[in-house]
């Protein structure tokens, strides 16, 4: 018990630390949290609203409903890279599991995410979307894109320790998934030849899962989010193996 409460309160912790070190010495602290994705909808209302016209109702709400789950989701993958690198004297550090930095890393992004949620709350509310009881699914929701992430983001830290090439390929990889998961189209557009493609990316489900819980107000289609929860949990093993396998290399590459 008291090593359970010892690790819950590193995570305490570092995670805190994170988010204090993040915004230290800025002007606006936390409200650049607010701005990448305030920004980023700009450009994509902007496109395909004024320029290149998708014809969807409430615009606005309808990308933001996505691509705040989509932010979380990219911050942590792009930053993971360097997670074991950059943090080497922690790495090294007798009776510290590595593993603790991704965790805290997704987790540190989370609650930028939850700091967002007002905001997009409030879009909703101009739009006029309804707020309803399937907001109750999100916290599942949550979860499931959580073990995901660190699952990814596992796998991503340690095989960039021996492969620097890694980050900068998730850049180009995260560049083009953000193509193929419908956060400024709808999927229903999508060819019905390639709707696998979005199937079996457990990400673009969640995208969509978030979207109906948010802005149609609607309880996410289960049997979709259920083989995106499985996967979830499949990279999640996937990456905890990978990264217990070359678990020593690490600390001596590092």
């Amino acid at each position: 018990m008291n090593s359970l409460n010892y690790h819950f309160d590193l995570l305490y912790h570092l995670v805190r630390c994170d988010f204090i070190v993040r915004y230290k010495g800025s002007v606006l602290g936390i409200l650049w949290s607010l701005m990448l994705p305030l920004a980023q909808l700009l450009v994509l209302v902007f496109l395909f609203q004024r320029v290149v016209p998708l014809d969807i109702d409430a615009y606005p709400a309808f990308v933001f409903s996505a691509l705040v789950p989509w932010m979380w989701f990219s911050t942590c993958l792009g930053s993971s890279g360097n997670l074991l690198v950059s943090n080497r004297g922690l790495v090294r550090r007798p009776n510290f599991a590595p593993a603790t930095l991704i965790i805290v890393n997704t987790l540190s992004n989370m609650f930028n995410f939850i700091v967002v949620l007002p905001i997009l709350i409030i879009m909703l509310i101009l739009f006029d979307r309804a707020i309803t009881l399937a907001l109750l699914s999100l916290p599942l929701l949550i979860l499931i894109q959580g073990i995901l992430i660190v699952g990814l983001s596992l796998i991503i830290s340690t095989l960039n320790v021996f492969y620097r090439d890694i980050q900068h390929i998730m850049s180009v990889v995260l560049t083009l998934l953000f193509y193929l998961t419908p956060v400024f189209y709808q999927f229903e557009a999508v060819s019905e030849s390639y709707r696998i493609i979005y199937t079996l990316n457990p990400i673009a489900v969640l995208i969509q899962s978030y979207r109906a819980v948010f802005f149609y107000g609607n309880p996410p289609e289960w049997s979709s989010l259920f083989l995106a929860g499985i996967m979830s949990v499949v990279v999640c093993g996937i990456g905890y193996f990978i990264y217990n396998r070359y678990l020593h290399e690490v600390i001596d590459t590092v």
